[in-house]
């Protein structure tokens, strides 16, 4: 139980020992916890009354509180953190659960689009919460094949497939006159260079060539590639920002304020501006990120947490991007060993297929 605690902060072993009980007990029933109830779990280390001091104590130090005067103990935001920060390597998923989790993130043959909408549900359905994933829509990954197809004299659609069968389609512009035979050829040559390369280093492949001979086809495929690498520059404001939201998220909230206050969260982070300062904090360091109500200054909304992973991609020769993040939101009486895990596992599923 003890050892539970990672952060030290300045109390002592047998204050961490009653507070995670309360904790516990909390997280199990939403009720008061009584110093008789933290004794009986405790005896015969510790009496009732050396309970009551050092609960009285944690209270003074603001990791407990007291609803009512004559009331046990809950514990506050600062207290719940202190407790998950303990928790974050506790906990596993089941083998089908994992199954689960890979089968809804596996990308071949979807947009990217699909593939976040459909890891996203799946951990709202595991977790009972509201999930929420953030990823630009312009990710550069090395490709496997790519496809022209004309649609009229000046456009064409191309549909680009990477190494994990992520399918990607976006429409540009192509030079006036070009005919299909062409366009295929054209194809056909970029295609031998393309094998895991993203769009930027297929381009210079293609410009080498141009240095030691200039062939129309050459200069096609070089003008084809510009086009696409520009397309995806522009798309900076098409940004996936998904939001599950589920009626399950609401079963272990007892009182209509909680649930004002998780409405009104999930109705703030519906401003991109303020998921992106998610993404500050969640860019320092890896693994998940747990923010509990007011003790954190993403939202001053008590009663509140948010369970966060980010998704990074790690170019060639290159630092490592936080490129976005997923995770989930729900009451702060939540079943953190369980949760966490969950979006742990989810976001480096993600981020296996994402690079």
């Amino acid at each position: 139980m003890i050892n539970k605690f990672k952060n030290e902060t300045g109390i002592g072993i047998r204050a961490k020992a009653i507070l995670a009980e309360v904790v516990e007990a909390y997280l199990n029933n939403g009720q008061p916890v009584s110093s008789k109830i933290i004794s009986e779990k405790l005896n015969p280390l510790l009496s009732s009354s050396s309970i009551r001091l050092v609960m009285s104590k944690l209270e003074e130090q603001g990791y407990l509180y007291a609803p009512h005067t004559s009331a046990g103990r809950m514990p506050t935001d600062r207290g719940l953190k202190l407790f998950v920060d303990g928790l974050l390597e506790i906990g596993d998923l089941t083998k089908d659960e994992r199954k689960n989790i890979e089968s809804r993130c596996a990308v071949a043959g979807k947009t990217l689009l699909e593939v976040l909408d459909h890891s996203s549900k799946e951990l709202a359905g595991l977790s009972n919460c509201t999930s929420m994933v953030f990823a630009p829509n312009n990710l550069d990954r090395p490709l496997k094949h790519i496809e022209f197809v004309s649609l009229d004299y000046e456009k064409a659609l191309v549909i680009t497939i990477d190494l994990n069968g992520l399918v990607e389609n976006k429409l540009i512009k192509i030079p006036k006159g070009i005919t299909n035979s062409a366009l295929l050829e054209a194809t056909n040559y970029i295609n031998s260079k393309i094998y895991g390369k993203n769009l930027s280093e297929v381009k210079r492949a293609i410009n080498k060539e141009l240095e030691k001979q200039s062939s129309e086809i050459e200069k096609l495929s070089e003008q084809l590639v510009s086009e696409g690498i520009a397309i995806r520059s522009k798309d900076k404001g098409e940004d996936h920002f998904l939001i599950n939201r589920r009626d399950l998220i609401y079963g272990k909230v007892d009182q209509k304020e909680e649930l004002t206050r998780l409405n009104n969260l999930l109705n703030e982070l519906q401003n991109k501006e303020n998921f992106i300062n998610i993404l500050k904090h969640t860019s320092e360091g890896t693994g998940v990120h747990v923010f509990i109500g007011s003790n954190t200054e993403m939202f001053n909304l008590s009663g509140c947490s948010m369970i966060v992973a980010p998704l990074k991609q790690r170019p060639k020769d290159k630092n490592v991007n936080t490129l976005g993040a997923i995770g989930v939101i729900g009451p702060s009486r939540l079943n953190y060993s369980r949760v966490i895990p969950m979006v742990d596992f989810t976001a480096k599923v993600l981020n296996k297929f994402l690079n």
